[in-house]
């Protein structure tokens, strides 16, 4: 009895021995891990070539100069504000006479431009009384020197040029008194300053250009 039980035990462990192998067959032999290659992204086609819209020229600031008329603007004492200020008037002539009038009405034009900034700070609320008092009279000295000008300019068709050189000279004096009125009270700096400075230079460029006149 006890050989029997001894017996089926040794064929129960050796059934489950058998179960355990044929499991073992079934079970596929390449069991190592394979590394997951990344995904791959969809290829990107480029894009047609576009070519890019010609570019617009550039504008250029600088004004080609006749050089008959440099040669008259090097002429004064201040050659490049000669330039300067007779680029927006530049015209077909370049005789002396022709570059005369362009110069004066560019001096006129300037000094139409000082007295429009007189009257703004005149009617600025913020203005000094006292300043306003020297603005004023700042304000009388542009309007004698459009004037004077104005003579000058008509005087070149007649070739007075002791008329033109009087009232070209009176205007340099209108925009140094001007300043001179400012300059009295040492705690008052003149807002006209440059402007005149550029004035005074323009008008003396004209009487340079007007020792040409034949």
């Amino acid at each position: 009895m006890e050989q029997t039980k001894h017996l089926l035990l040794i064929i129960s462990i050796s059934s489950l021995l058998l179960s355990f192998s044929a499991e073992a067959i079934c079970v596929p032999k390449n069991t190592t891990h394979q590394a997951h290659s990344p995904a791959r992204l969809p290829s990107i086609r480029s894009p047609p070539h576009v070519s890019s819209p010609p570019r617009r020229p550039v504008a250029s600031h600088s004004t080609p100069f006749d050089p008959a008329i440099k040669a008259i603007c090097e002429k004064t004492d201040y050659p490049s504000l000669c330039m300067s200020s007779l680029a927006p008037f530049l015209a077909s002539s370049n005789n002396p006479a022709a570059v005369l009038e362009m110069a004066i009405k560019a001096s006129v034009n300037y000094t139409e431009a000082a007295l429009a900034k007189a009257m703004r700070l005149s009617s600025d609320p913020f203005t000094s009384s006292i300043t306003k008092a020297y603005i004023a009279d700042c304000q009388e000295n542009y309007s004698d020197a459009i004037d004077n000008f104005n003579i000058a300019a008509n005087a070149i068709s007649s070739g007075d040029i002791g008329l033109m050189n009087s009232m070209l000279s009176g205007a340099i004096s209108d925009f140094q008194t001007c300043d001179d009125g400012f300059a009295e009270m040492n705690e008052l700096d003149s807002p006209f300053k440059e402007m005149d400075t550029n004035l005074s230079h323009m008008a003396s460029n004209c009487l340079a250009i007007a020792a040409l006149l034949p």
